[in-house]
C-alpha cells in the first residue's frame, strides 16, 4: 500500500479507517466480485435492519459510480468513501 509522508494511504486515511471502509465494502458486496449492486446494497441494509427505498440505493449509488456503469467497484467506493471521512463530499 502507498503511503504519503504524513502516514496515510494513497486515500488520505489513516489504517484503522482504511480497514473500516474495507470491511465495510466486503459486507456489502456479498458475491466477492469487487462490485456492489443496488440488490446488494438492499441485501445489505435490511440485513442491518435499516430500511431504505429502492430510489435512494439509486441515488447513492449514482453518486458512487464514477464511470456510471452501473455497478461500484472497489475503487469507486474508496475514492468516495475516503472523500467523505476527510470531509471533502457532503
Amino acid at each position: 500500500m502507498l503511503h504519503s509522508g504524513d502516514g496515510t494511504n494513497i486515500y488520505g486515511l489513516r489504517a484503522d479507517q482504511l480497514f473500516e471502509i474495507q470491511a465495510a465494502f466486503h459486507q456489502i458486496d456479498i458475491n466477492h466480485n469487487g462490485y456492489i449492486t443496488g440488490e446488494e446494497m438492499l441485501q445489505c441494509l435490511q440485513r442491518s435492519g435499516i430500511s431504505s427505498d429502492w430510489f435512494e440505493i439509486q441515488r447513492i449509488l449514482s453518486r458512487m459510480d464514477y464511470n456510471h456503469d452501473g455497478r461500484v467497484s472497489y475503487d469507486e467506493y474508496m475514492k468516495f468513501m475516503s472523500c467523505i471521512y476527510r470531509g471533502k463530499l457532503s
